[in-house]
């Protein structure tokens, strides 16, 4: 009995340039990443993922050639958890299903509608059905016991379609040095143009707010602007005066791609569970990850750890691990990404229902409670040294916030104006312990 497989190439951008590292699958279900050999086995290997990397170059080896591990294959019709995590979500993917005209559940073939503008350094494109199945697509599944298997037909990805991670309505685009073009011919987009919503009107001032109170603490922050509808060409009408457009940081000069990957990525979180366990829980081990693996660790630590203090006074309750990242900028040594998401969400609470906003409230309550030595705790427990050290500069970041944010904050919504100075004036645990 024969059965039809679909496969994409899989490509990974790099200092170097562009270069093959494996193929994408689907069998019925069964969705399946191989890595090519030479990728495999070369230890100056650039890194799509440390969920891929091990403390040793043989384990690292027998992870990427695994037969069964869930890190590579899944057999429920899903991708396994780093390449869910590329897809979008809310509006953006049933966008780009329409557009491909799938289900928003067909994960194989929103990837590949997609592929040419995925975030970081990947990229797909689908294999020639004259190029047949590959063998080491096709070897895999004789060891599983399928036999006559026959390539499928897989169409090229949706022009000026992207994959944008987030549930905010957004599109990627180019800049020709007049305005914003989504219709960009195919190029891989360098800016993301985020909308605000009905229910949150004031959503891009919020977010744009956000980028100003962290630039103040001078954290490293994508460079974001407010710009007018009339600058933009969409490729729909919308109701909104102003949309945020977002400069990206896995992009570089012409476009050049950068490679990063979300710490849900790096943890093996599928998106659903990007809220991961806890605050110390993941907090340790993110600090861990760039304590042991970064290029620069006491910078990123420290950054870090600022960078939460900083979302704490802003009441930013939505910095899961979807929206914390590596860049890695020689294709193999991770840094801390640039900060990228700073919306104040408890600034929207006063305004809804009670019951709306269940997880971001929970969330909140335990940020109000959380205090110096707690973070020292953690960090403890982290098993970072000059602990003192890091609270001490995070402290003065804080006392920064409350000189500083004040004027910065008369230009924002209302709302977040009020959340802010209440969280500054001492209505947190970290302020009225300054």
């Amino acid at each position: 009995m024969s059965a039809l497989i679909q496969c994409l190439r899989l490509y990974l951008h790099g200092p170097k340039g562009r270069r093959a590292i494996g193929y994408l699958s689907r069998y019925g279900d069964v969705l399946r990443v191989a890595f090519d050999q030479d990728y495999i086995n070369d230890p100056s290997r650039p890194v799509l993922s440390l969920s891929y990397t091990a403390s040793d170059e043989t384990n690292t080896r027998a992870i990427l050639s695994s037969v069964r591990d869930s890190r590579l294959v899944r057999n429920d019709g899903k991708w396994p958890a780093f390449f869910q995590n590329v897809l979008p979500e809310g509006p953006n993917r049933e966008r780009l299903a329409r557009h491909r005209g799938c289900a928003t559940e067909n994960e194989f073939e929103l990837l590949a509608a997609a592929g040419h503008d995925l975030m970081g350094g990947l990229e797909v494109v689908p294999v020639p059905l004259a190029e047949g199945v590959p063998d080491v697509v096709r070897l895999w599944h004789r060891a599983m016991g399928s036999e006559g298997v026959e390539p499928g037909f897989v169409e090229d990805a949706v022009e000026d379609e992207a994959s944008l991670p987030g549930v905010v309505t957004k599109f990627s685009a180019i800049h020709d040095g007049r305005r914003y073009l989504v219709h960009r011919q195919g190029q891989a987009g360098s800016f993301i143009l985020k909308l605000p919503s009905t229910r949150h009107p004031d959503l891009v001032h919020n977010e744009f707010t956000g980028y100003r109170l962290m630039r103040a603490l001078e954290l490293d922050c994508a460079h974001a602007t407010i710009i007018s509808r009339q600058e933009a060409e969409l490729p729909e009408e919308i109701p909104f005066p102003e949309i945020l457009a977002v400069q990206r940081f896995d992009r570089g000069p012409g476009g050049r791609r950068i490679h990063m990957e979300e710490f849900a990525q790096v943890l093996g979180y599928e998106p659903r569970h990007k809220y991961g366990k806890g605050i110390e829980t993941d907090f340790i081990t993110m600090v861990r990850v760039l304590d042991r693996l970064s290029e620069t660790p006491a910078h990123d630590i420290q950054e870090f750890v600022n960078r939460y203090i900083a979302f704490i006074l802003m009441g930013n309750t939505d910095a899961h691990l979807k929206n914390w990242a590596l860049i890695y900028k020689d294709g193999v040594t991770p840094r801390l990404a640039p900060l990228y998401d700073p919306v104040s969400v408890s600034a929207f609470f006063s305004e809804a229902p009670a019951k709306d906003y269940g997880l971001n409230r929970a969330i909140d309550t335990k940020l109000h409670q959380l205090g110096w030595q707690d973070l020292e705790g953690i960090l403890a427990k982290a098993g970072i040294l000059r602990r003192s050290r890091v609270i001490q500069l995070a402290k003065s970041r804080a006392r920064q916030a409350q000189a500083d944010w004040p004027i910065l904050l008369r230009d924002g919504p209302v709302a977040m104006r009020q959340e802010i100075e209440r969280r500054l004036k001492g209505g947190l645990s970290l302020t009225s312990n300054l």
